[in-house]
C-alpha cells in the first residue's frame, strides 16, 4: 500500500467527520426526535477513543494531546488540523496501540475507519422509528 501524506490523512479525517454523505456529521443529521440511547453512547465512545488515539500519538511525537475542553465537534476539527501539521517522517514513527505494533499513519487510518464505522451505526439508529 502506498503511504498517505499528512494532507491526505487530514482530508480523510475531515471527510469522515463532515462530508455531505457518509460522515459522522451527516449521520448525526439523520437523528430526529428522541434519539436512540445508543447514539449517545456512540458519540461519547468516539470522543474517548479519539482522545486515546491522540494520547498514544503524543507519547511518540512532539505533538499535544487533544485539548480536554473540546466537545466531539471541536475534537474532530482539532484533529484534522493536527494531522495536517505532521510530517511524512512522523507518519512512519512506530508505536504500539492496544498491543498492536503500527505506525503513526496506521493509527490515523484506524481513527478514520473507526469514525466512519460508528457514523454508519448512528445513521442506522437515527433513521429507526422510535416509540415513546
Amino acid at each position: 500500500m502506498t503511504a498517505l501524506t499528512p494532507a491526505q490523512l487530514s482530508r480523510l479525517l475531515d471527510e469522515a467527520f463532515q462530508a455531505d454523505w457518509e460522515s459522522l456529521h451527516s449521520a448525526l443529521r439523520t437523528v430526529e426526535g428522541q434519539p436512540h440511547p445508543r447514539i449517545g453512547w456512540l458519540t461519547q465512545h468516539l470522543s474517548v477513543t479519539k482522545r486515546g488515539y491522540w494520547q498514544a500519538l503524543s507519547e511518540v511525537l512532539p505533538t499535544a494531546s487533544a485539548p480536554p475542553e473540546l466537545d466531539l465537534d471541536g475534537l474532530c476539527r482539532w484533529e484534522v488540523a493536527a494531522a495536517a501539521a505532521l510530517t511524512p517522517e512522523q507518519l512512519k514513527t512506530p508505536l504500539t496501540y492496544s498491543g498492536t505494533p503500527m505506525t503513526v499513519g496506521d493509527l490515523l487510518r484506524v481513527n478514520i475507519r473507526h469514525t466512519v464505522w460508528h457514523a454508519g451505526q448512528i445513521a442506522a439508529l437515527g433513521r429507526a422509528p422510535r416509540m415513546a
